[in-house]
């Protein structure tokens, strides 16, 4: 887990000289990409930003990557049943139709969807070597969608010095559970390659809960390949692509809760490639990108009633960045993107529901230190939508530095999110409605963190709003269901508190707790968002190559229709290096064996344990 705290954490990365033992010790800040159009130093970015490193996702051993975030501050995941099942991730209250994904900057949030997201139960962390979760509205950034925040995933990186890097890792474990990864990277004089694959297979476990009288397992396999690369054509000229490929299939249930068994199955097929060429001018550096992504998903066993059960979403982009150094604290960056989704749902004989936009934008952001502690960013974008006209957002990031050891952040952003193309043309929304507008949202957040030495503290206070926002409305009578605009506010408001001590120099203790007060326009509490949310740790390290980690969360005060029982989960991991190269570890999720449910009527892992071995070379 991250250790900073609140906003984006200024992890630091301590390097010594390896001339003599005591040469003078350098510590550097991380470097944040995703906070912003040009990349920054952790402690000037004035947006909360968590960080996860391809070390904790090992550390965790957490097969599925939206099981390590729900224990980040501000998030939370439901899911339909085991790992594949669909799984809904939240920012800060606000659902994943809110959260453009990237993977190694492709979007690959899903257009085809109900409303447009992606679904966090198909991707295990096998091959990800850094996740970055930026928090609030970003539509200044990142265009539509981004009201709660941005996930943005990196896969497996090259080594940072010339030459090649293979990394191994098999486990195996309880329902049937095996899961195999193949990496390598590897960085020449001029350019850099590395690829990954993944393979994960499973039984599964009841996707409706068995403690309700279900009994059938609900089984999981998926294929998961990427690739970057990077070639520099000359001094001054760097061409580069990545690809993700996935298929995938799963088995769920016709519904939770009792009788909610049914012999169901479905595959998705994902496709996403991006190339780029960045040239090095004189003032002015540029970057030209062309991005696909594709998401084919079947649903045959759907019952005769659906009558739809085949969906295709394709998203094209093409963008130019420009980014002109003002000097050492300043830049100024400034761009054009022409975005095109496309929407294809499938009866048996053809086509039955299409539809389509176009989303053309001119963006640019200022970023520059007004004094040597005080930071200021301001981002501008104006989007052109092909159906609805014209909307303009923006960004101001603060961050100041009183003291060497105390940053406080502060930032104001608004953003809006386009009607999906199922909302707007079905089949889910039994009447097309082409008159629904865009939300559009406020976002404002306030964080400090301090760092004592022995331990570091941190509390951020957010809030958002978003007008007009468009929800599932089940109509009584004959009139027919579908998606409409709501009109009012609807509001997430918080707090986020987190912590890191040293308790020893082989142990340290960390923890988060989040309240969210999310509601709607009617003032209604928002379904399925914890109240309070509270993460406790313990991680140790040994010189003797032991290592291990205890994290508990308690999760409470949900609505899911009813009142849902609050839950307290805790899971374990420990490892022993073979050598300086490999290790075997041994998890235990569910270590108390709680019986819960994340989604009403939906099963969870009872105790599961796991054992795996992975190596570098």
């Amino acid at each position: 887990m991250n250790k900073t705290l609140g906003a984006v954490a200024a992890t630091l990365l301590t390097t010594t000289s390896a001339l003599a033992q005591d040469a003078p010790v350098f510590t550097l800040d991380e470097i944040i990409f995703s906070a912003g159009l040009t990349a920054l130093e952790a402690s000037r970015t004035g947006v909360s930003v968590e960080v996860v490193t391809e070390e904790e996702l090992q550390e965790s051993g957490d097969i599925q990557l939206s099981d390590y975030l729900s224990t980040l501050p501000g998030i939370s995941v439901t899911q339909n049943g085991p790992i594949g099942t669909n799984a809904t991730f939240r920012i800060r209250g606000l659902n994943g139709n809110y959260i453009p994904v990237l993977i190694n900057g492709i979007d690959v949030t899903d257009p085809s969807s109900t409303q447009a997201s992606f679904n966090f139960g198909l991707l295990n962390t096998g091959g990800l070597s850094r996740i970055e979760v930026l928090y609030g509205s970003q539509s200044a950034i990142y265009g539509s969608e981004a009201i709660a925040g941005v996930v943005n995933i990196t896969t497996l990186a090259p080594p940072d010095e010339i030459g090649t890097e293979i990394t191994l890792s098999a486990e195996a474990g309880s329902y049937n559970t095996y899961r195999g990864s193949f990496g390598i990277g590897s960085r020449f004089e001029r350019g850099e390659l590395a690829f990954t694959a993944t393979r994960l297979v499973t039984d599964g476990f009841s996707a409706a809960d068995e403690n309700q009288g279900n009994t059938e397992a609900d089984g999981h396999d998926a294929t998961t390949l990427t690739f970057t690369g990077a070639y520099d054509l000359t001094d001054t000229v760097r061409l580069g692509a990545s690809v993700f490929w996935q298929d995938s299939f799963v088995e769920f249930d016709n519904s939770g809760g009792a009788g909610g068994d049914g012999d169901r199955f479905g595959t998705t097929e994902q496709r996403a490639a991006r190339v780029f060429a960045e040239i090095d001018g004189a003032g002015i550096d540029h970057e030209i990108a062309l991005q696909y992504a594709n998401t084919i998903r079947a649903d045959p066993t759907a019952p005769a009633f659906f009558d739809t059960s085949d969906f295709e979403g394709t998203r094209t982009g093409l963008s130019y960045q420009g980014t002109l150094d003002l000097g050492a604290d300043s830049a100024f960056v400034f761009g054009a993107e022409h975005v095109r989704e496309e929407y294809l749902a499938f009866r048996p004989g053809g086509a039955s529901f299409t539809g389509d936009y176009d989303i053309s934008s001119v963006f640019g952001e200022y970023t520059t230190a007004i004094t040597p502690d005080f930071d200021f960013s301001a981002s501008l974008r104006f989007d052109e939508h092909s159906l609805y006209g014209n909307s303009t957002t923006g960004r101001i990031a603060l961050a100041w530095r009183p003291g060497p050891d105390t940053i406080l952040r502060a930032s104001f952003g608004t953003g809006f999110r386009a009607p999906s193309l199922n909302e707007l043309f079905g089949p889910f929304n039994s009447v097309p409605n082409p008159d629904l507008q865009p939300e559009e949202s406020r976002s404002a957040e306030i964080s400090v963190e301090h760092d004592f030495g022995s331990a570091q503290l941190g509390a951020a206070v957010f809030y958002t709003e978003i007008d007009n926002l468009i929800d599932y409305v089940f109509r009584p009578g004959p009139a027919p269901d579908g998606y409409e605009q709501i009109a009012g506010t609807s509001v997430s408001k918080g707090i986020e508190l987190t912590s890191e001590i040293e308790l020893s120099p082989n142990l340290t203790a960390f923890g988060n707790y989040t309240y969210t007060d999310a509601e709607n326009a009617d003032g209604t509490r928002r379904t399925r968002v914890p109240e309070h949310d509270v993460t406790l740790g313990l991680r140790g390290e040994w010189d003797n190559g032991w290592s291990g980690l205890l994290t508990v969360q308690h999760v409470a005060e949900r609505l899911d229709g009813d009142p849902m029982p609050d839950y307290t989960l805790a899971n374990f991991s420990v490892s022993r290096e073979i050598n300086d190269r490999a290790e075997v570890y041994l998890r235990v999720n569910n270590l108390f064996d709680e019986e819960y449910q994340t989604t009403r009527g939906y099963g969870t892992s009872d105790r599961a344990f796991y054992l795996g071995v992975r190596a570098s070379f």
